[in-house]
């Protein structure tokens, strides 16, 4: 295990899956996480399922698709102690191509998954120069971010931005010269809620399920548990010299040239 113990930070997309497998991994392990999310009730189901580890959840219903909200957040954050993490996890996805695409369509995937990130980097990059103890920033991208899929246009658009704006981070010298580091993770599929949902809503959700986990070479798709291990040692200070890299943890998924070997 890697230690975050008593480092405070932020997890957005809290409220499950992911989100809520990285906020009980850090908790585990001695960090406070400020769990964000725009449901009250998840989220203090993510508390629940936190008491009584190390650390600590405490809930923050935000909308993080309103920066007044997500700059108001970091600065209540970063008022009470140092920020030493963020973790920027929040998404939304899109099943069409870009040719079914709306312009309205494509601002709100862009909203929640390029520029809410933008002002959570902008505003936290800010408070951890200020604390002078540097931070870790991990943006949650996705093998989205680095191959395309034609039936997500703008999820994939948002995805290859997210790892552009982590190594921009990266490279920028005033803030490594801060302790500052930026990290992205490209996750594969994740049995998450959201994942069942999409299998779920085929007529042979059976089929569905194992024609995805088919596709990798695993023959499985992740545990958010798996993802989330991840995460808390981008965080942790095990990982130090890690920075500006885009780590992929998709079981093998984008190694393969065919998947149906």
């Amino acid at each position: 295990m890697f230690s975050v113990e008593g480092k405070r930070g932020i997890v957005t997309g809290a409220s499950s899956g992911l989100g809520r497998a990285a906020a009980l991994a850090l908790a585990s392990q001695g960090a406070t996480v400020f769990a964000v999310a725009r449901t009250a009730s998840a989220l203090d189901e993510t508390a629940r399922l936190g008491a009584g580890l190390p650390g600590s959840i405490v809930p923050r219903v935000v909308d993080v698709s309103k920066e007044h909200e997500l700059r108001d957040l970091i600065a209540a954050v970063a008022s009470d102690g140092a920020l030493d993490y963020v973790v920027n996890n929040a998404a939304l996805q899109l099943e069409k191509t870009l040719l079914d695409t709306s312009t309205e369509d494509w601002d709100r995937v862009q909203d929640v998954n390029v520029k809410a990130i933008f002002w959570s980097c902008k505003y936290s990059v800010a408070a951890m120069l200020s604390s002078g103890i540097g931070g870790s920033i991990v943006n949650v991208a996705s093998v989205a971010g680095l191959a395309a899929d034609a039936m997500l246009g703008a999820y994939t658009t948002s995805k290859h931005a997210v790892v552009g704006l982590t190594r921009t981070l990266a490279v920028d010298r005033s803030l490594t010269r801060a302790g500052i580091r930026a990290n992205a993770i490209c996750p594969g599929d994740i049995d998450t809620p959201l994942v069942q949902a999409y299998v779920d809503s085929h007529h042979d959700p059976e089929a569905a399920r194992a024609a995805m986990n088919s596709a990798y070479p695993l023959e499985r798709i992740a545990q958010p548990s798996e993802v989330a291990e991840v995460i808390t040692f981008l965080v942790s200070d095990s990982a130090s010299f890690v920075n500006g890299s885009t780590i992929v943890v998709d079981g093998g998924l984008t190694a393969a040239i065919f998947t149906n070997a």
